[in-house]
């Protein structure tokens, strides 16, 4: 497969992680994010896979989760992936509305035949908290 069709299928995948993140949909976010998976959040808080799906990841319910234009750079079995996101969303334990823009980094790699995320770093440009 050429870099350019593999950069175009990561740019697809994140997508679809954007729409699973957004429905909650935990199945396919397991298949997308790798077992090894850490994961920084805009406060710098550190999530596992196992933490991730326990509890991180899901401390709010996702209203939307957009990115920008992506710089995909492949490497092999690896690839880095860079953008602009704007994520909105409401905590699930006050009900406080929250809106977050910022850059992201992420690392996938392919095994198996399969891309998955490893490593995701996101870094807040703008970051609004608006009581419910």
């Amino acid at each position: 497969m050429s870099t350019n069709n593999v950069e175009a299928q990561l740019r697809e995948l994140e997508g679809q992680r954007c729409v699973a993140m957004v429905a909650g949909d935990l199945p396919r976010l397991r298949q997308l994010l790798h077992r090894d998976l850490i994961h920084v959040h805009a406060k710098g808080q550190v999530d596992t896979h196992e933490s991730y799906f326990a509890s991180g990841g899901f401390k709010v319910n996702y209203t939307r989760l957009e990115r920008g234009e992506l710089t995909v750079r492949v490497l092999g079995d690896s690839a880095l992936m860079t953008g602009r996101q704007l994520l909105e969303a409401v905590r699930k334990a006050n009900g406080e509305h929250v809106r977050i823009e910022s850059q992201v980094m992420q690392i996938w790699v392919r095994e198996g035949g399969s891309w998955q995320q490893l490593a995701f770093q996101t870094t807040p440009s703008e970051h609004t908290v608006t009581p419910a």
